[in-house]
């Protein structure tokens, strides 16, 4: 019956990104203007897919219809496209068969119906030409960029997506993380009913390739994709086909594979026998020859087409006969045609180069990097004599085809590299490096230092004067890593020239070269930069400054790199008007201040030992998503973090300025692994909201283990230090996995209340597990199980002390200390039920963390952070944060050589020497190498040619002897023992030590030492201190300084993994 209330909409019209909705309610509504939309657009841009379309057909000389007609027949294309349970098709097949035209074909027969060709369709298509040729086209991110940014185009109120996020600020869309989070909210969206997505080429992803592939197969109901790839096991280990997923195989189908070829050998032949007004009978020879040779293959029948364009019409006949099959065959034969030319130097430079750049350059960019003894305006002649390899696309140098790089590197290395491929790298390295001398203040000529980085593109000068120096300045590093890493591969030093040339470079230029890469928009190639010559200290420099000067450097750039990157020119203002008066930096650039900043502000001496800063996001003013967990990884290179909210991070401290945090929907108490390795995770199940551990690896990004626990309610889970045990306690029992053996053992939980755990810790030798619990604001209790014996220790808040802030074991023991909010520690001895006041401060006592040495331990309060000596409770440090905050974590890194401090929505990493250093301020100079004992008592550090040992508790030189008596040469090291009382140091060719309770030398002679790491012990019984020192990147040796037995020689497990690191803890040494 009909609705007399019914109304009849004829038509709607909504300007740009309105949205309207027919139904019982009515709401117009426009959220951003077009220029808003196109600043996000514009941050959002890595590359357009559709021009990448345009040029992937263009250079394999147009799109035939023919060639791809077969796929949209195909049932199971049919099948993706009609069935509404069918999500994915995934194309498979060697190279050159035309899965990317194939892709292309595809995309132009859904389009019509798409939003892409008319915003009054519903269906939304997205798609992305993967590259690993093109280091903007190879990765996770990119593909993530491309995807949304086609989204966004055709569909602008999607904008809405990205501001929930971050504002129109390109360096927030180089987050993999946030454009995940995204990328899946718009998928969400109700504002789109169905969308088509494309990816071609999986293979050539080549970061994170397991994240996109989880992406493709785990997105939501209304999202189809079409995805290409080689026939690679990890990916059909993902794609595997299901009731959901289809796989078409270019293989399986050779009959209609070969169809489609011959049709593009009738397109090609066609198109030769117009230009060259060929005859019917060499028509059919070319046609014939195509046919039976080609297998298949597009690209060998688009090859040889190439070959064929440049013959005179009486040689093709010739010529023909001279194209093997297959398409390594056929690239021998065009490198066998190259060697024969008598430009062939030339030809061989222009591969060379291609096959190991980083990313595909300019005309420009390698004119400047290499003396081809040509002329700019004759490349692309050059380059077409290349053919079979190489095209160009807006002056451009692109490999026609990634088989054809894979070909080169691996069939015709000898050719391209005939003084080895490291020594290629380290050329192109020294060619970068001597590029960038022109590099001077202002490249732009903006003047005013706050001149935004968009302003400085629109006032641009023609020609750019960094237009060839792009390349150049985003990876001379990577050549020089490259030619480091093959150089340690073969057992071999990098050359010290080859990296003195890198500092030289950063001491002269540094804050030019900052400019240009903001300029450039690539500024943090700077980090990864002074990360790598940092991780080179005894094999960098013939002066001891260098060092120094880079890690000045490296601060300079945490300090200032986030507004250099938006205003180019604050690097000679904000950067050097603040830096402390003792940084490297300031002094060798300070003469580049503007002449209006007369009086310079007065700073510190030093930096602030706090050398990294990270806001977590979202948890400011929210109790309930608070930090959880913070621990060390056991290398002391990465922090892993938990909140209560589901979220957790892998935060490398060395070499990642900001990290990424990791949201896990339908799952609880993310715990990560202390080696940063694994992430522990409880999933929920929707329909009958049973539990299951899930152990997920996060290299693999695969589950490796599960284990169902039922409907249980879990108070607390946290991993042993050493990433083997995993404790999961429950409202019913306690259980302990062992992730090694797969063994469990149970224990009944005798608790009062269901509790939740506040933290969780283990005592050193793993026989104890300690949870502090709390119910109620008020309510807290400290609960001990004994793992040998099973039994249950429990001490409840305010029996014997005030309000429980934390609690850890004693390490070496099983007592616990445990603060509290009296400004004491108190003691608890459960075996002896002893609980007793240990110490008493002037400070209130949150929160505490021991040192491994088991020599210092450090006490935060609400902002403050105070370092004790463990034995004598002497206050060593203190230091202050610049926060208002409480604090609720301390973390201590296993070298101790850093401690991380979380406040409840920031989190602070201190570097232990830096903090000593800074508040010592009778130390004189600007200092080289410089170590700490592991106590913190003693510091020692080079002094121009002097070596000087400081006593912390006494504030004095304790003693100081030339360097010269103890190292030679510019490559050295040096180590100080966990007691502070014996010293060590290694040259090239020696290694000498220094007992400073005597003052007695010695040395014992090695050769061809790495010198690169050293560790030396303090007496162990009647036995003096052992010396290890890394020989080979695989091989410790260590000594005996009082035996007269020969060293000892100890091979690591895995040879091909270089020495990072040497320690020495009572008897044992540490090789890491």
């Amino acid at each position: 019956m009909e609705n007399k209330s019914s109304i009849s909409v004829q038509s709607l019209t909504a300007a740009e990104s309105s949205r309207v909705h027919v139904g019982n309610n009515y709401s117009i509504t426009n959220y951003f203007g077009q220029d808003e939309i196109n600043k996000y657009l514009d941050a959002l841009r890595s590359t357009d897919p559709r021009e990448d379309k345009e040029r992937i057909e263009q250079t394999n000389g147009g799109l035939l219809k023919d060639s791809y007609a077969w796929i949209v027949k195909n049932p199971d294309f049919v099948s993706w496209r009609d069935d509404q349970n069918t999500r994915l098709l995934w194309i498979r097949g060697d190279p050159g068969k035309g899965k990317t035209m194939l892709m292309s074909g595809i995309i132009n027969e859904l389009q019509p119906t798409t939003r892409l060709e008319s915003p009054e369709n519903c269906i939304s298509l997205s798609y992305f030409f993967c590259q690993a040729t093109n280091s903007g086209l190879d990765n996770y991110t990119s593909i993530l960029q491309g995807l949304v940014y086609l989204l966004v185009t055709q569909q602008p109120s999607l904008v809405s997506h990205l501001k929930d996020r971050h504002g129109p600020n390109t360096n927030h869309w180089n987050s993999r993380i946030t454009l995940e989070k995204v990328f899946r909210s718009i998928l969400a969206d109700a504002a789109i009913r169905e969308i088509y997505l494309l990816v071609d080429a999986l293979d050539e992803c080549l970061e994170d390739l397991p994240s996109l592939l989880m992406l493709i197969s785990s997105t939501c109901s209304h999202a189809k994709w079409i995805v290409s790839s080689r026939n690679r096991h990890e990916i059909k280990e993902f794609l595997e086909p299901s009731p959901s997923r289809i796989s078409v195989s270019l293989e399986l189908n050779e009959s209609s594979v070969s169809k489609a070829v011959e049709s593009y050998i009738s397109y090609r032949t066609g198109i030769l026998v117009d230009r060259k007004k060929l005859k019917p009978q060499v028509e059919r020879q070319i046609h014939d020859h195509l046919s039976e040779n080609a297998e298949g293959t597009f690209l060998w029948v688009a090859l040889v087409c190439q070959q064929l364009e440049r013959c005179r019409p009486w040689e093709i006949g010739t010529t023909l006969r001279r194209f093997p099959k297959g398409l390594n065959e056929l690239y021998a034969r065009m490198m066998n045609q190259i060697s024969m030319s008598d430009s062939y130097e030339l030809y061989i430079r222009l591969l060379a180069i291609a096959s190991t750049v980083f990313r595909p350059i300019t005309f420009s960019e390698i004119m400047a990097i290499e003396d081809l003894n040509l002329e700019e305006e004759l490349l692309p002649i050059a380059i077409a004599e290349c053919g079979s390899f190489l095209t160009t696309k807006k002056k451009t140098i692109l490999f026609i085809h990634q088989s054809a790089k894979d070909f080169l590197i691996k069939e015709s290395s000898i050719l391209l590299f005939p003084s080895g491929l490291n020594k290629h790298h380290r050329d192109l390295f020294e060619s970068c490096v001597t590029a960038l001398q022109c590099l001077h203040k202002d490249m732009y000529r903006l003047v005013y230092p706050g001149v935004s980085l968009q302003e400085a593109f629109k006032n641009r000068p023609d020609p750019d004067p960094l237009d060839h120096l792009k390349y150049a300045c985003s990876f001379w590093n990577d050549h020089l890593k490259e030619a480091h890493r093959l150089h340690t591969e073969d057992g071999r030093q990098c050359e010290v020239f080859c990296t003195e040339a890198a500092f030289d470079f950063i001491a002269v230029k540094f804050l030019f070269w900052l400019e240009a890469l903001s300029l450039c928009g690539n500024l943090r190639a700077a980090a990864d930069a002074l990360l790598f010559l940092k991780s080179l200290p005894t094999q960098a420099s013939s002066q001891s400054n260098h060092l120094a000067f880079t890690e000045d450097g490296l601060r300079f750039f945490y300090s200032f790199g986030p507004i250099i990157n938006d205003y180019p020119l604050q690097a000679y203002t904000s950067g050097l008007l603040f830096s402390p008066k003792g940084s490297l930096v300031r002094h060798r650039f300070e003469h580049l201040t503007p002449a209006i900043f007369s009086a310079i502000p007065e700073f510190d001496a030093n930096w602030s030992p706090i050398s990294s800063t990270f806001k977590i996001p979202d948890l400011e003013h929210k109790a309930d998503t608070e930090v959880r967990i913070m621990n060390f990884s056991l290398t002391s290179q990465m922090l892993v973090i938990a909140t209560h909210d589901s979220r957790s991070v892998v935060w490398r401290v060395m070499d990642e300025p900001i990290p990424r945090f990791i949201e896990h929907k339908d799952m609880i108490w993310p715990t990560p692994s202390p080696d940063g390795k694994c992430l522990a995770v409880i999933e929920v199940a929707t329909y009958d909201h049973q539990k299951t551990i899930q152990l997920y690896h996060l290299s693999l990004k695969s589950i490796i283990w599960t284990w169902k626990i039922g409907h249980c309610e879990v108070l607390g889970m946290d991993f042993s230090p050493d990433s083997r045990r995993l404790a999961v306690c429950s409202n019913e029992k306690l259980v302990l996995y062992d992730l090694k053996t797969g063994v469990s053992r149970k224990w009944p939980v005798e608790l009062e209340h269901n509790y939740i755990a506040y933290s969780v810790s283990f005592s050193s030798d793993y026989a104890l597990v300690a949870f502090q619990f709390h119910l109620y604001e008020d309510t807290e209790t400290i609960w001990i199980l004994d793992l040998e014996t099973g039994t249950q220790y429990e001490k409840a808040y305010n029996e014997h002390c005030d309000q429980i802030y934390d609690a850890k074991f004693i390490p070496g023991t099983h007592s616990l200390l445990v603060c509290t909010y009296e400004k004491a520690i108190y003691k608890w001895d459960y075996f002896e039920d002893k609980y007793e006041e240990w110490s008493r401060f002037d400070h209130e006592t949150r929160f505490l963390a021991f040192s491994y040495s088991e020599s210092w331990m450090v006490i935060g309060n609400y902002s403050e952070a105070f370092l004790y000596d463990r034995d004598q409770l002497t206050l060593l440090q203190s230091l202050s944060l610049p926060t208002q905050q409480s604090l609720c974590r301390i973390s201590v890194s296993f070298d101790d050589q850093k401690i991380a401090l979380c406040a409840e929505s920031e989190i602070w990493i201190v570097d232990v020497p830096a903090l000593f250093v800074s508040q010592t301020s009778s130390m004189r100079g600007e200092y080289g190498k410089l170590r700490v004992s592991d106590n913190g008592r003693r510091i020692v550090y080079e002094l121009g040619d002097r070596i000087e040992v400081w006593d912390v508790t006494t504030r004095s030189i304790l003693s100081s002897l030339a360097k010269s008596n103890v190292v030679h040469g510019a490559s050295w090291d040096m180590a100080i023992s966990p007691g502070g009382q014996h010293l060590a140091f290694v040259d090239s060719s020696s290694v000498s030590t220094w007992n400073l309770v005597n003052n007695e030398l010695q040395k014992l002679s090695i050769h061809n030492s790495t010198g690169k790491q050293l560790a030396i012990s303090d007496k162990i019984g009647n036995e003096g201190p052992w010396v290890a020192v890394s020989e080979s990147p695989s091989v410790v040796a260590v000594w005996n300084l009082t035996k007269s037995n020969p060293k000892i020689s100890i091979e690591t497990p895995d040879t091909e993994q270089s020495v990072a690191s040497l320690a020495f803890s009572s008897d044992h040494l540490g090789v890491n």
